[in-house]
């Protein structure tokens, strides 16, 4: 039995190339990788990503052995999460709502058909050349895997967001609810549970995902919490914290909930928010395609600001929002709203798994009329707005610190290989 994690080696399956970290995904891939390389060595197996940021990634990570599957080409009956994004971008819907179906989850390829040509062969003959400690496999479409890997090894999946929650939420916001869709959410749970059962351990990132699996079926002796982690470094933005008439959500496109929540948040309570406060200002950071850009920038004090580096100046006396009505895991611009010291309204669902209370270091409200309140009343208490930031702060140094969750993962790991091998 290995009794240090620097002998500890570990394959990790993900579905996200974790570079650029320019997505919630991808950014708690990422900070989690750089923190479990100093301790074990890590073979990644992830899908095939540009020249470019991978060569970067390798350059950044030159301890860690990155491998990649899918092909340029995907054959007929392979997927790809990037063309069949491609697609949707460019299919022209009649209504808002077929054009928001093209993006939900909800109908989009399923657990079972996510699929590559030689994906089975790669992992196989992968573990036929390294006797790996430890197999990690991240996000549901690749734990079909795990039948996969040696028998004899021990077995994490990580779960960053339940499927079928996700889909149930999805489907909820339909007018038009299609025949069979609580059917197709039913299996999708069952086959979900029954993956997650053929794991040692399934990490969840919040309390109260571990509840929803517990409810679902999944055997709670196999369900450890680890939460992502949230970059703190010492700066002084906001403080004190001056408003600037703007508020500000986090996320791109790509993410159907952000493109949901924006579309709510702007059909439903800004005109009311506009015309309470005239010099308000919406600001969206993050990558969003021109004609949805285009087609909310009409609409008065709307601006997208593209992916930004450097949120400082953006981030800046701002109340960030975050009306979310979709959503399972980790909401990690609630955290960095947090560690940038700014007050926060969001939905409960924005909020559901972390921290946060109402009325306490943060506004949580569910119906348009209830939001359009809650961030009017921020916007005139400068009180509040000190107070949530205050109350925020301790939140992101104790629970999120990247020292802290990576220690809390790597404990889990450590404990599942002793256990086993004892």
């Amino acid at each position: 039995m290995k009794n240090c994690l620097f002998d500890m080696k570990i394959l990790i399956v993900s579905v996200v190339y974790p570079y650029p970290a320019d997505a919630g995904g991808s950014a708690g891939t990422f900070k989690m990788i750089d923190y479990l390389r100093k301790s074990a060595e890590i073979t990644l197996l992830c899908p095939r990503t540009n020249p470019k940021d991978h060569y970067e990634l390798q350059t950044l990570w030159p301890n860690v052995d990155i491998k990649l599957f899918g092909a340029d080409s995907v054959a007929n009956h392979g997927f790809s999460i990037k063309e069949t994004i491609k697609k949707v971008w460019r299919r022209r819907a009649e209504t808002k709502e077929e054009e928001f179906k093209n993006s939900m989850l909800f109908f989009r390829t399923g657990i079972t058909e996510y699929y590559f040509d030689n994906l089975i062969d790669q992992v196989k003959n992968i573990c036929n050349r390294t006797q790996f400690d430890l197999a990690v496999v991240e996000f549901i479409d690749l734990a079909p895997i795990v039948a996969f890997l040696p028998a004899n090894l021990s077995k994490v999946f990580v779960h960053h967001e339940i499927r079928h929650r996700r889909m149930e939420l999805e489907f909820n916001t339909l007018e038009n609810k299609p025949i069979g869709g609580e059917w197709k959410i039913f299996n999708t749970k069952l086959l979900e549970v029954a993956l997650l059962n053929r794991f040692d351990k399934v990490i969840c990132l919040t309390d109260q995902d571990k509840i929803f699996l517990e409810e679902d079926g999944v055997l709670p002796e196999k369900i450890e919490v680890s939460p992502l982690s949230v970059q703190i470094t010492d700066h002084n933005i906001n403080i004190p914290f001056s408003f600037t008439n703007r508020l500000v959500y986090l996320g791109p496109e790509i993410h159907f909930p952000n493109l949901d929540a924006v579309d709510w948040f702007l059909t439903n309570c800004w005109t009311s928010l506009k015309n309470r406060f005239p010099d308000l200002h919406f600001e969206v950071v993050g990558k969003w395609k021109k004609e949805t850009r285009t087609k909310y920038e009409k609409l008065p004090g709307v601006k997208f600001h593209g992916y930004v580096e450097e949120l400082d100046e953006v981030l800046e006396g701002a109340i960030m929002v975050v009306p979310l009505r979709i959503g399972s895991g980790m909401r990690m611009k609630i955290l960095e709203g947090a560690s940038w010291h700014m007050p926060i309204v969001s939905t409960p669902i924005g909020a559901e798994g972390l921290p946060m209370e109402n009325g306490h270091n943060c506004f949580l409200a569910e119906k348009a009329s209830d939001f359009v309140e809650a961030v009017g009343k921020l916007i005139e208490n400068k009180e509040l707005q000190v107070q949530f930031i205050e109350n925020s702060k301790e939140i992101i140094r104790v629970d999120y610190s990247i020292e802290d969750c990576g220690k809390r993962r790597l404990e889990i790991f450590e404990n599942l290989v002793a256990t086993n091998a004892g």
